[in-house]
């Protein structure tokens, strides 16, 4: 008992349970007094000692200081929004899963292979920037920071295309786009996302025009007005053409997934995301976007859709898609990407109605079209090896560095490369996403 005494002192939440049965027990009170007065000037003198250690060494490293300072800060934020709500709070208890499958990883990490394979290209072709040239007539050759609306111009009247506006930022954007909708131009739901934006940040589905107004509280940029096609299948057709070649290949097609879950009359919503294996692992995500609605009970057999937007940010399952592959459906990407001035690569994210009918290069509506900074998304499927994503990765960048290597050669190039102008670009799309991502 003497050691529990003194031990409780030192291990939180142990002291009053161990008072207690100090007392249930008849413990000395004489031996509790003197083994509780020595527990507690041991813990203060530790404590006092850390503290001063602690002193001592910040004073001499002022730089170290200020981070630990701003750690422990960010720290108790990041605890207090994780840990302050039930379904946040059990959400974290599963945040380690996602290291278990680098299709969840940090960008600073996954990527950071691909630095030396970018080094030794631009050895290879003795320039830093020829990615940046890809895509002649596209801003950064769509790398990163192009404008949606610079590829979709092109495309407005083309039989797979769906309707398209761009709205200018203002004051105005809310009336026009009512306007639109009154005109039945538009028709809710219907989909707005920035005109420059990445990986699928502030795409929303709105289906009235409170959401519009909230939507639009927070948007202070250009935005693309887009109809919603409620296809049931989506996929991204990754492309690409050498300049000194009339026809391309399709390097990669992403089959994407809409996961959902089932009800089974008892489970709450967010009880039963939680019990989904891969929905677990970004649980946030789900509870963010049904927020209010995670403790009611979906009836027996009733199926919840998780996700209706194609992006891996936001939930959509990715899986290879090759299988979908055809000489009809190049033939068709081929005639839309011909009317976008020296188009040489790049995705096209569509929807579908049928597997059949996509083989045959037909019924199917382009969503978005991607420049340079696509990726051949179906490495994120979970059967994909970390070692053959790589090897995707890097035969695509290899692509990437001949393609621009062949434009500049031809004096194809529209845009010259302004390092400042492209930093600056992508400091006001990470200062906009992480807007986007607090207000989501």
């Amino acid at each position: 008992m003497s050691t529990a005494v003194f031990g409780c002192r030192f291990i939180p939440g142990t002291r009053i349970p161990t008072f207690t049965l100090a007392g249930f027990v008849r413990y000395p009170f004489s031996k509790f007094l003197i083994i509780t007065i020595v527990s507690v000037l041991l813990w203060v003198w530790v404590a006092f000692q850390i503290g001063f250690s602690a002193r001592a060494f910040f004073a001499d490293h002022l730089v170290l200081a200020i981070i630990s300072l701003f750690g422990a800060i960010g720290t108790v934020r990041f605890l207090i929004k994780n840990l302050r709500d039930e379904w946040p709070r059990r959400a974290f208890l599963h945040a380690w899963r996602k290291w278990a499958s680098f299709e969840f990883w940090p960008p600073w990490l996954f990527y950071l292979p691909i630095v030396p394979r970018y080094i030794f290209l631009s050895l290879k072709y003795r320039s830093f920037v020829l990615p940046f040239y890809a895509n002649p007539f596209l801003e950064h050759a769509g790398l990163i920071g192009e404008s949606k609306w610079d590829i979709f111009k092109y495309l407005l009247q083309d039989q797979f295309s769906l309707r398209t506006r761009l709205v200018k930022n203002g004051s105005g954007q809310f009336g026009e786009i009512m306007s639109l909708v009154q005109s039945k131009e538009f028709y809710f739901p219907f989909i707005v996302k920035p005109d420059k934006g990445q990986r699928g940040f502030a795409v929303r589905i709105i289906h009235d025009p409170a959401e519009l107004e909230n939507y639009l509280a927070v948007a202070d940029f250009d935005l693309i007005l887009q109809e919603f096609c409620d296809w049931n299948f989506e996929a991204g057709v990754f492309y690409y053409r050498m300049p000194d070649e009339s026809h391309g290949k399709i390097f990669s097609i992403t089959d994407k997934q809409f996961p959902w879950i089932v009800g089974d009359g008892e489970k709450k919503l967010g009880q039963l995301i939680l019990e989904d294996r891969r929905a677990r692992i970004i649980a946030p995500t789900y509870f963010e976007r049904f927020h209010g609605k995670l403790d009611t009970i979906p009836a027996a057999g009733e199926k919840v859709v998780l996700s209706t937007c194609g992006n891996h940010c936001q939930g959509a399952i990715f899986k290879n898609g090759l299988a979908l592959n055809s000489p009809e459906l190049l033939n068709s990407v081929e005639t839309v990407v011909s009317q976008i001035p020296d188009f040489y690569f790049g995705r096209l994210d569509i929807r579908y109605h049928t597997p059949g009918e996509l083989l045959g290069g037909q019924a199917f509506k382009i969503v978005e079209i991607n420049g340079a900074g696509s990726e051949a998304t179906h490495i994120w499927d979970p059967a994909t090896t970390l070692a053959e994503a790589y090897r995707v990765l890097y035969a695509q960048w290899g692509i990437l560095f001949e393609i621009g290597s062949q434009v500049k050669q031809r004096h194809l190039i529209r845009y010259e490369f302004n390092f400042l102008k492209f930093v600056n670009e992508v400091f006001k799309l990470s200062k906009q996403e992480k807007k986007l991502a607090v207000s989501s």
